[in-house]
């Protein structure tokens, strides 16, 4: 809810004090269970879910060699019609297409892609899906130290990339250290992430081990609505707390909606809920998450744990691979 919150804060929230806060964050944050990610919400960049379908046995062989590009920030070992599903992102179109075709359709490996690209309309994304297990005034708490500005970021400026590329692997980092690693003063560095914070340009994510949510389960439903509903049906499916992405796209559907459940069962129990409660909504397909490889930049392991880091780079020249810390032949 406020991922940047003072331990003194989080700790009043919970009712613990701001050492004991900070002890427990760092344990979870080592283990690889949670960590904070920095990303920019750039309304002029470009976003594709791209499928890929992989030769016997090369799926695995694909997705290492896809989590070393910055532009992948997401990829699912995924069950039903493709092998693999790959969140994109790039500055603009034109570098968005020469990652799809340059670099996924060309991997040894890859047999076919099919991309559905994003057309603009982003209803609900990651930051915004919450595990529920705080009171209401516990998240009150949190959530009024949130005070946006009304001024607007220029997300394309240099300065702001690279803010955000320093804070990218931990979202926590303290201004001293950000400040250093800028080359800019301290106050210089609480300007620039105050200014990028409040307009809503920069988003900042507290993830977790997906086993540790409670729903453990992320399906992908592609479905088909009327244009003349699709936005606000697209509001609507936003609103079910199970999801935590839903975009429009151009291809033969028009909307894509990720959930995270509990269970296998609950994964149609959402589908008929979606379908009782939103008439004009066709779900064509659904494609379950075997396992979660790369989440938003990081590198998971078998029990979604993140263990190494790519930043998601979307101003990364197509064809440059970025570079993995600790690269782990075994996680995937």
């Amino acid at each position: 809810m406020n991922p940047r919150a003072p331990w003194t804060e989080v700790g009043a929230a919970l009712d613990v004090d701001a050492a004991t806060v900070a002890r427990r964050w760092q344990r979870l944050r080592e283990g690889g269970y949670a960590w904070v990610t920095a990303y920019l919400y750039d309304q002029g960049g470009s976003g594709a879910l791209v499928e890929v379908d992989c030769a016997p046995g090369q799926d695995a062989a694909v997705a290492r060699a896809l989590a070393r590009e910055p532009m992948a920030a997401t990829i699912e070992l995924a069950a039903g019609g493709r092998d693999l599903l790959v969140t994109a992102l790039a500055g603009d179109f034109g570098s968005l297409s020469s990652f799809i075709l340059d670099r996924i359709g060309v991997l040894p490996g890859v047999t076919a892609t099919r991309a559905h690209l994003v057309t603009g309309g982003l209803y609900v994304e990651g930051s915004s899906w919450r595990l529920r297990s705080l009171a209401r005034s516990q998240s009150q708490s949190l959530t009024s130290a949130r005070r946006p500005l009304a001024v607007r970021e220029e997300t394309a400026s240099q300065a702001a990339r690279e803010l955000v590329l320093a804070l990218a692997e931990d979202g926590r980092l303290p201004l001293t250290e950000l400040a250093a690693r800028l080359g800019v003063s301290l106050n210089t560095a609480s300007r620039r992430l105050s200014r990028l914070l409040g307009s809503g340009g920069l988003v900042l994510r507290c993830d977790l081990a997906p086993p540790l949510s409670g729903a453990p389960v992320s399906v992908t439903f592609f479905a088909s609505v009327p244009s003349e509903h699709l936005d606000a049906t697209a509001h609507e499916v936003a609103r079910f707390p199970e999801i935590r992405l839903c975009v429009t796209v151009a291809g033969p559907q028009n909307l894509l909606a990720i959930a995270w459940v509990a269970s296998l069962a609950d994964v149609q129990r959402l589908e008929v809920r979606l379908a009782r409660a939103l008439p004009h909504l066709r779900v064509a397909d659904r494609s379950i998450a075997l396992r979660i490889t790369k989440h938003m930049g990081r590198i998971l392991d078998a029990d979604g744990r993140a263990r190494d880091f790519v930043p998601v780079d979307m101003w990364s020249a197509a064809g440059t691979s970025g570079t993995v810390a600790h690269a782990d032949d075994d996680i995937v």
